[in-house]
């Protein structure tokens, strides 16, 4: 019996370690699958628990007429044998629910705005500690330039993925306009969205003398099919391979006026 009290009142103390990890990491821009069971899970949650515990004690104990008994959640922890006096935790039951939920929501708050102030000041992209543990999202919202050189991606105007895959005609090309992407229960990529979507077989590739019409005419090369529908969604089981190019429309309008300019001589 004082295992397993002594289990459920330790994980106890950990929930606010695990909802501050928990609102740190999830969201639009992580879009990881957050395990609670896992026990790196709670490995990682165990420090700002502690931090939480111990700022929540001297919080009680400094503002109100409450005196925190440490022996007692030793006790408890420890399973000391006939040594935990239950008439206290009786009375106590309501106070301490109340100290848990309001320890929680703190954590809460405390893990968006701690994810808010990182990524304002992009110290994720600084310190790899802080990072989101979702590398799809640095290499989808173009941010892992910034790795090399800082505020590169806000020159991004629009992300071509390339994706080839293995089908009954053989290795195709489907080139689109990244819109969206889903992540899978372990946090690798499910599925992505593409849009203005246009496919090719593999084996048409263009040789070093061909010209290549650029992204936005693809409809002009006629190894190009345009696929119909707004979104073309592709599972990543079946992906053999990815390209992804980052642009920006000054650049992009530059290199087919070149390209209109070289056919036109």
């Amino acid at each position: 019996m004082n295992l397993i009290l002594g289990s459920i009142f330790l994980f106890i103390l950990i929930i606010p370690g695990l909802a501050f990890r928990y609102s740190y990491l999830h969201g639009t821009y992580s879009k990881q699958s957050f395990k609670i069971s896992a026990v790196d899970e709670i490995f990682w949650a165990i420090l700002p628990a502690l931090f939480f515990q111990l700022a929540g004690i001297v919080i009680i104990e400094h503002l109100t007429a409450y005196q925190i008994k440490l022996e007692l959640i030793y006790q408890i922890i420890t399973e000391s044998s006939g040594a935990i006096d239950f008439e206290i935790i009786r009375k106590s039951i309501f106070s301490f629910l109340l100290y848990l939920i309001s320890m929680i929501a703190t954590s809460v708050a405390l893990g968006l705005l701690t994810r808010y102030i990182v990524r304002l000041f992009r110290f994720d992209l600084k310190y790899p500690f802080l990072r989101l543990n979702n590398e799809w999202y640095y290499l989808f919202s173009g941010e892992i330039l910034d790795l090399e050189k800082p505020g590169e991606s806000k020159n991004i105007d629009l992300i071509q993925v390339d994706v080839l895959m293995q089908t009954g005609e053989g290795p195709l090309v489907y080139s689109g306009t990244l819109e969206d992407y889903f992540l899978s229960k372990d946090n690798g990529l499910d599925r992505i969205y593409l849009s203005q979507v246009y496919r090719r077989k593999m084996q048409d590739d263009l040789t070093r003398n061909e010209r290549n019409v650029g992204y936005l005419e693809r409809y002009m090369d006629e190894r190009y099919y345009s696929m119909p529908g707004d979104l073309f969604v592709i599972m990543y089981s079946e992906i053999l391979n990815l390209n992804i190019t980052y642009h920006v429309w000054s650049n992009i309008l530059e290199d087919e006026v070149n390209t209109n300019e070289q056919s036109a001589e």
